[in-house]
Protein backbone atom coordinates (compact mmCIF):
# COMPACT_ATOMS: atom_id res chain seq x y z
CA UNK A 1 0.00 0.00 0.00
CA UNK A 2 1.48 3.48 -1.07
CA UNK A 3 0.83 5.92 2.00
CA UNK A 4 1.60 9.84 2.49
CA UNK A 5 2.90 11.01 5.41
CA UNK A 6 2.57 14.34 5.87
CA UNK A 7 4.08 16.71 8.56
CA UNK A 8 7.23 17.21 10.43
CA UNK A 9 10.87 19.10 10.30
CA UNK A 10 14.02 17.70 8.61
CA UNK A 11 13.70 13.98 8.87
CA UNK A 12 17.80 14.14 9.52
CA UNK A 13 17.19 16.04 12.57
CA UNK A 14 14.73 13.90 14.56
CA UNK A 15 12.39 15.33 16.74
CA UNK A 16 9.33 13.41 17.92
CA UNK A 17 7.58 13.12 14.94
CA UNK A 18 10.46 12.94 12.47
CA UNK A 19 11.38 10.26 14.69
CA UNK A 20 8.09 8.24 14.52
CA UNK A 21 8.00 8.85 10.85
CA UNK A 22 11.71 7.46 9.99
CA UNK A 23 11.28 4.27 12.19
CA UNK A 24 7.59 3.57 11.20
CA UNK A 25 8.81 4.16 7.25
CA UNK A 26 11.55 1.80 7.75
CA UNK A 27 9.71 -1.27 9.05
CA UNK A 28 6.34 -0.13 6.60
CA UNK A 29 8.95 -0.60 3.38
CA UNK A 30 10.07 -3.88 4.71
CA UNK A 31 6.79 -5.03 5.05
CA UNK A 32 6.13 -4.83 1.57
CA UNK A 33 4.22 -1.32 2.02
CA UNK A 34 5.72 2.05 -0.20
CA UNK A 35 5.76 4.79 2.41
CA UNK A 36 6.46 8.44 0.99
CA UNK A 37 7.51 11.42 3.76
CA UNK A 38 6.93 14.74 2.73
CA UNK A 39 8.84 17.00 5.46
CA UNK A 40 9.99 20.92 5.63
CA UNK A 41 13.44 21.78 4.69
CA UNK A 42 15.78 24.78 3.93
CA UNK A 43 15.40 23.51 0.23
CA UNK A 44 13.39 21.50 -2.36
CA UNK A 45 14.91 18.30 -2.84
CA UNK A 46 13.90 14.64 -2.96
CA UNK A 47 16.06 11.28 -1.90
CA UNK A 48 16.17 7.74 -1.06
CA UNK A 49 16.18 7.09 3.25
CA UNK A 50 16.52 3.50 3.72
CA UNK A 51 14.28 2.14 0.69
CA UNK A 52 11.38 5.07 0.62
CA UNK A 53 11.61 8.41 -0.68
CA UNK A 54 11.68 11.69 1.30
CA UNK A 55 10.24 15.10 -0.02
CA UNK A 56 11.93 17.94 1.08
CA UNK A 57 10.34 21.09 1.00
CA UNK A 58 11.53 24.62 1.56
CA UNK A 59 9.29 26.47 4.01
CA UNK A 60 7.77 29.45 5.24
CA UNK A 61 9.90 31.04 8.19
CA UNK A 62 6.49 31.18 9.69
CA UNK A 63 6.18 28.96 12.14
CA UNK A 64 1.88 29.49 12.23
CA UNK A 65 2.08 28.93 8.08
CA UNK A 66 5.15 26.34 7.50
CA UNK A 67 3.26 23.30 8.25
CA UNK A 68 -0.01 24.97 6.56
CA UNK A 69 2.02 25.35 3.84
CA UNK A 70 3.74 22.12 3.92
CA UNK A 71 0.32 20.38 4.13
CA UNK A 72 -0.97 21.94 1.02
CA UNK A 73 1.89 21.51 -1.10
CA UNK A 74 2.13 17.80 -0.29
CA UNK A 75 -1.21 16.94 -0.63
CA UNK A 76 -0.97 18.39 -4.27
CA UNK A 77 2.18 16.70 -5.17
CA UNK A 78 0.78 13.65 -4.06
CA UNK A 79 -2.29 13.25 -5.97
CA UNK A 80 -0.75 14.49 -8.87
CA UNK A 81 2.17 13.68 -9.00
CA UNK A 82 2.43 10.07 -7.24
CA UNK A 83 0.53 7.66 -8.42
CA UNK A 84 -2.01 5.42 -6.55
CA UNK A 85 -1.43 6.63 -3.23
CA UNK A 86 -4.06 5.24 -1.02
CA UNK A 87 -3.38 6.57 2.76
CA UNK A 88 -2.92 10.01 3.38
CA UNK A 89 -1.31 10.31 7.02
CA UNK A 90 -0.91 14.31 8.48
CA UNK A 91 0.81 14.60 11.65
CA UNK A 92 -1.37 17.01 14.35
CA UNK A 93 -4.42 19.97 12.65
CA UNK A 94 -1.96 22.25 10.50
CA UNK A 95 -0.92 20.10 7.51
CA UNK A 96 -4.48 17.98 8.11
CA UNK A 97 -6.60 20.72 7.14
CA UNK A 98 -5.97 19.97 3.58
CA UNK A 99 -7.43 16.12 4.22
CA UNK A 100 -10.71 17.26 2.10
CA UNK A 101 -8.83 17.24 -1.10
CA UNK A 102 -7.44 13.45 -1.14
CA UNK A 103 -11.10 12.51 0.57
CA UNK A 104 -12.71 14.01 -2.80
CA UNK A 105 -10.75 11.94 -4.76
CA UNK A 106 -11.94 8.98 -2.82
CA UNK A 107 -8.58 8.67 -0.99
CA UNK A 108 -8.51 7.81 2.75
CA UNK A 109 -7.00 10.25 5.33
CA UNK A 110 -5.64 10.11 8.86
CA UNK A 111 -5.17 12.47 11.39
CA UNK A 112 -2.38 11.90 13.83
CA UNK A 113 -2.26 13.36 17.20
CA UNK A 114 1.49 13.81 18.86
CA UNK A 115 0.28 16.14 21.84
CA UNK A 116 -2.48 18.28 23.22
CA UNK A 117 -0.60 21.18 21.70
CA UNK A 118 -2.59 24.15 23.23
CA UNK A 119 -1.30 23.10 26.59
CA UNK A 120 1.68 24.07 25.99
CA UNK A 121 3.11 26.84 28.32
CA UNK A 122 5.61 28.40 25.56
CA UNK A 123 1.79 30.22 23.96
CA UNK A 124 0.22 32.93 25.26
CA UNK A 125 -3.19 32.64 26.23
CA UNK A 126 -4.32 33.71 23.28
CA UNK A 127 -2.56 31.49 21.32
CA UNK A 128 -3.44 28.49 23.20
CA UNK A 129 -7.19 29.52 22.51
CA UNK A 130 -6.15 29.81 18.80
CA UNK A 131 -4.85 26.46 19.03
CA UNK A 132 -7.40 24.91 20.55
CA UNK A 133 -10.18 26.15 18.26
CA UNK A 134 -8.10 24.85 14.89
CA UNK A 135 -7.45 21.17 17.06
CA UNK A 136 -11.50 21.99 17.44
CA UNK A 137 -11.92 22.21 13.67
CA UNK A 138 -9.77 19.88 12.97
CA UNK A 139 -11.43 17.26 14.90
CA UNK A 140 -14.68 18.24 12.75
CA UNK A 141 -12.79 17.84 9.19
CA UNK A 142 -11.16 14.24 9.56
CA UNK A 143 -12.79 11.10 10.14
CA UNK A 144 -10.10 8.58 11.37
CA UNK A 145 -7.77 9.67 14.40
CA UNK A 146 -4.81 7.87 15.60
CA UNK A 147 -3.24 8.78 18.66
CA UNK A 148 0.52 8.33 20.20
CA UNK A 149 -1.07 8.34 24.00
CA UNK A 150 -4.22 7.68 25.51
CA UNK A 151 -4.52 10.65 27.06
CA UNK A 152 -5.50 12.06 23.72
CA UNK A 153 -7.34 9.34 22.60
CA UNK A 154 -10.02 10.52 25.67
CA UNK A 155 -9.87 13.68 25.70
CA UNK A 156 -10.85 13.36 21.93
CA UNK A 157 -13.70 11.21 22.80
CA UNK A 158 -14.87 13.42 25.86
CA UNK A 159 -14.64 17.12 23.73
CA UNK A 160 -15.36 16.21 20.61
CA UNK A 161 -16.66 12.66 20.49
CA UNK A 162 -14.55 11.23 17.96
CA UNK A 163 -13.34 7.58 18.34
CA UNK A 164 -9.73 7.00 18.09
CA UNK A 165 -7.01 4.04 18.29
CA UNK A 166 -4.00 4.37 19.62
CA UNK A 167 -0.82 3.64 18.66
CA UNK A 168 2.25 5.28 20.62
CA UNK A 169 5.47 6.02 19.44
CA UNK A 170 8.23 3.00 20.42
CA UNK A 171 12.05 2.53 19.96
CA UNK A 172 14.69 0.20 18.57
CA UNK A 173 16.37 -1.85 21.22
CA UNK A 174 19.99 -0.81 21.68
CA UNK A 175 22.61 -2.52 19.93
CA UNK A 176 26.25 -2.39 20.01
CA UNK A 177 27.55 1.04 18.48
CA UNK A 178 30.91 3.07 19.06
CA UNK A 179 30.73 5.26 22.01
CA UNK A 180 32.10 8.22 21.44
CA UNK A 181 34.42 10.71 23.68
CA UNK A 182 31.17 12.93 24.65
CA UNK A 183 31.98 11.95 28.21
CA UNK A 184 35.60 12.77 28.09
CA UNK A 185 34.99 16.57 26.29
CA UNK A 186 32.25 17.58 29.59
CA UNK A 187 34.47 15.50 32.11
CA UNK A 188 31.89 13.34 33.09
CA UNK A 189 31.93 9.27 34.45
CA UNK A 190 30.18 6.43 33.59
CA UNK A 191 27.51 6.54 36.40
CA UNK A 192 27.84 9.90 37.26
CA UNK A 193 25.36 12.45 36.23
CA UNK A 194 21.50 12.31 35.81
CA UNK A 195 20.45 13.42 32.38
CA UNK A 196 17.85 15.64 30.68
CA UNK A 197 17.34 15.36 27.09
CA UNK A 198 15.09 17.05 24.86
CA UNK A 199 14.82 20.50 23.66
CA UNK A 200 15.10 23.58 25.88
CA UNK A 201 11.37 24.97 26.41
CA UNK A 202 9.35 25.71 29.25
CA UNK A 203 7.01 22.98 29.30
CA UNK A 204 9.69 20.48 29.80
CA UNK A 205 10.93 22.46 32.60
CA UNK A 206 14.71 21.81 32.84
CA UNK A 207 14.41 25.46 34.58
CA UNK A 208 12.83 23.33 37.42
CA UNK A 209 15.61 20.56 37.28
CA UNK A 210 18.14 23.07 37.56
CA UNK A 211 16.55 24.92 40.46
CA UNK A 212 16.25 20.87 42.46
CA UNK A 213 19.77 20.48 41.50
CA UNK A 214 21.37 23.64 43.04
CA UNK A 215 19.66 22.43 46.15
CA UNK A 216 21.76 19.37 46.02
CA UNK A 217 24.72 19.32 48.37
CA UNK A 218 27.34 17.19 46.11
CA UNK A 219 30.74 17.35 44.82
CA UNK A 220 30.57 14.04 42.54
CA UNK A 221 26.93 13.92 41.08
CA UNK A 222 26.87 16.48 37.86
CA UNK A 223 23.11 16.90 35.96
CA UNK A 224 23.58 16.93 32.11
CA UNK A 225 21.33 18.97 30.20
CA UNK A 226 21.35 17.89 26.43
CA UNK A 227 19.56 19.80 24.24
CA UNK A 228 18.94 23.20 22.70
CA UNK A 229 16.30 25.66 20.99
CA UNK A 230 16.95 28.13 18.35
CA UNK A 231 13.34 28.89 18.01
CA UNK A 232 14.01 30.81 21.55
CA UNK A 233 17.47 31.76 22.17
CA UNK A 234 16.50 34.13 25.42
CA UNK A 235 15.04 30.70 27.31
CA UNK A 236 18.49 28.72 26.35
CA UNK A 237 20.20 31.90 27.62
CA UNK A 238 17.63 32.20 31.47
CA UNK A 239 18.70 28.49 31.88
CA UNK A 240 22.60 29.42 31.60
CA UNK A 241 22.25 32.05 33.99
CA UNK A 242 19.86 30.01 36.24
CA UNK A 243 22.58 27.49 36.39
CA UNK A 244 25.11 30.37 37.45
CA UNK A 245 28.28 28.71 36.41
CA UNK A 246 27.70 25.53 38.67
CA UNK A 247 30.20 23.18 37.48
CA UNK A 248 28.26 20.69 38.27
CA UNK A 249 25.86 21.68 35.61
CA UNK A 250 26.77 20.96 32.23
CA UNK A 251 25.02 22.16 28.52
CA UNK A 252 25.93 19.88 25.57
CA UNK A 253 23.64 21.61 23.62
CA UNK A 254 22.04 19.37 21.05
CA UNK A 255 23.03 15.97 20.49
CA UNK A 256 22.58 13.15 17.61
CA UNK A 257 23.58 9.77 16.78
CA UNK A 258 26.24 8.40 18.77
CA UNK A 259 26.65 11.11 21.18
CA UNK A 260 23.22 10.79 22.16
CA UNK A 261 23.60 6.84 23.06
CA UNK A 262 26.88 7.64 24.70
CA UNK A 263 25.28 9.99 27.31
CA UNK A 264 22.12 7.66 27.26
CA UNK A 265 23.97 4.68 28.19
CA UNK A 266 26.10 6.09 30.55
CA UNK A 267 23.88 8.14 32.67
CA UNK A 268 22.58 7.21 36.10
CA UNK A 269 19.36 8.45 35.84
CA UNK A 270 16.89 9.99 33.03
CA UNK A 271 15.09 13.02 33.65
CA UNK A 272 12.13 14.25 32.36
CA UNK A 273 10.43 16.85 34.61
CA UNK A 274 7.76 17.84 32.01
CA UNK A 275 4.51 19.74 32.04
CA UNK A 276 2.95 18.37 28.74
CA UNK A 277 4.15 15.54 26.93
CA UNK A 278 2.59 13.12 24.18
CA UNK A 279 4.47 10.23 24.81
CA UNK A 280 8.56 11.08 25.00
CA UNK A 281 10.69 8.94 22.84
CA UNK A 282 13.47 10.06 24.78
CA UNK A 283 11.81 8.58 28.04
CA UNK A 284 11.33 5.24 25.87
CA UNK A 285 14.96 5.64 24.74
CA UNK A 286 15.85 5.83 28.65
CA UNK A 287 14.05 2.72 29.20
CA UNK A 288 15.06 1.07 26.39
CA UNK A 289 18.84 1.63 27.96
CA UNK A 290 17.18 -0.18 31.58
CA UNK A 291 17.51 3.49 33.09
CA UNK A 292 15.76 4.28 36.36
CA UNK A 293 13.02 7.16 35.43
CA UNK A 294 12.49 10.74 37.69
CA UNK A 295 9.33 11.72 36.10
CA UNK A 296 6.86 14.18 36.28
CA UNK A 297 3.28 12.40 37.55
CA UNK A 298 1.60 13.46 34.40
CA UNK A 299 -0.92 10.56 32.13
CA UNK A 300 1.70 10.73 29.15
CA UNK A 301 4.95 9.60 31.73
CA UNK A 302 2.21 7.00 33.92
CA UNK A 303 1.71 5.91 29.62
CA UNK A 304 5.39 4.95 29.36
CA UNK A 305 6.47 4.30 32.47
CA UNK A 306 3.48 2.08 34.00
CA UNK A 307 4.38 1.90 38.15
CA UNK A 308 8.16 1.89 37.26
CA UNK A 309 8.52 6.09 37.68
CA UNK A 310 10.16 7.91 40.53
CA UNK A 311 7.53 10.45 40.90
CA UNK A 312 7.31 13.91 41.05
CA UNK A 313 4.91 16.85 40.61
CA UNK A 314 5.34 18.92 37.29
CA UNK A 315 7.33 22.72 38.15
CA UNK A 316 7.92 21.53 42.24
CA UNK A 317 11.44 22.27 42.91
CA UNK A 318 11.80 20.81 46.56
CA UNK A 319 9.72 17.33 45.04
CA UNK A 320 12.90 17.31 42.26
CA UNK A 321 15.03 17.88 44.64
CA UNK A 322 14.18 15.18 47.02
CA UNK A 323 14.04 12.78 44.62
CA UNK A 324 17.59 13.29 43.31
CA UNK A 325 18.06 12.59 47.04
CA UNK A 326 16.60 9.31 46.98
CA UNK A 327 18.31 8.13 43.69
CA UNK A 328 21.59 9.25 45.60
CA UNK A 329 20.89 6.75 48.42
CA UNK A 330 18.58 3.73 47.22
CA UNK A 331 20.91 2.41 44.45
CA UNK A 332 18.77 -1.02 45.01
CA UNK A 333 15.67 0.44 43.84
CA UNK A 334 17.08 1.69 41.30
CA UNK A 335 18.44 -1.26 39.88
CA UNK A 336 15.07 -2.78 40.49
CA UNK A 337 13.26 0.02 38.08
CA UNK A 338 15.61 0.25 35.60
CA UNK A 339 15.33 -3.42 34.58
CA UNK A 340 11.46 -2.86 34.51
CA UNK A 341 11.88 -0.52 32.31
CA UNK A 342 13.74 -2.24 29.87
CA UNK A 343 11.33 -5.44 29.75
CA UNK A 344 8.42 -2.86 29.19
CA UNK A 345 10.09 -1.81 26.31
CA UNK A 346 10.51 -5.25 25.28
CA UNK A 347 6.82 -5.37 25.53
CA UNK A 348 5.27 -2.95 24.55
CA UNK A 349 7.10 -0.51 22.55
CA UNK A 350 8.97 -1.79 19.70
CA UNK A 351 8.78 -0.76 16.07
CA UNK A 352 8.32 -4.28 15.54
CA UNK A 353 4.89 -4.13 17.53
CA UNK A 354 3.50 -0.70 16.78
CA UNK A 355 4.54 -1.36 12.65
CA UNK A 356 2.02 -4.08 12.87
CA UNK A 357 -0.32 -2.16 14.82
CA UNK A 358 -0.41 0.61 12.13
CA UNK A 359 -0.16 -1.86 8.97
CA UNK A 360 -3.66 -3.71 10.64
CA UNK A 361 -5.30 -0.32 11.15
CA UNK A 362 -4.78 1.06 7.91
CA UNK A 363 -5.66 -2.31 6.28
CA UNK A 364 -9.40 -1.42 8.61
CA UNK A 365 -10.02 1.52 7.33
Amino acid sequence: MKIAFIGGRNIHKLGGIETYMFNLCTKLKEMGHEPIVYCESDRNYQEIVNGFKVIHWKSPKSVYLCKIFLGLKSTLHAILMEKNVAIFHYNAWPPSLWNWIPRLCRKKSIYMGHGLEWKRTKYSAKQQKIMLFMERFAAKLNNNFVMVSDEQRTWFKSKYKKDSVTIPTAVNLPTEFTETDILEKFNLQKNGYYLYLGRLVQDKNPDYLIKAFLKIDSSDTKLVIAGANEADPQYVDYLHKLANNDTRIIFTGAVYGNDKETLLKQCKVFCIPSTIEGLAITLLEAMSYAKPVIASDIEANKEGLGDNGIWVKAEDVDDLSNAILFCEKNADKLSREANKNHQRIKDLFTWDRISNLYANYIQSI
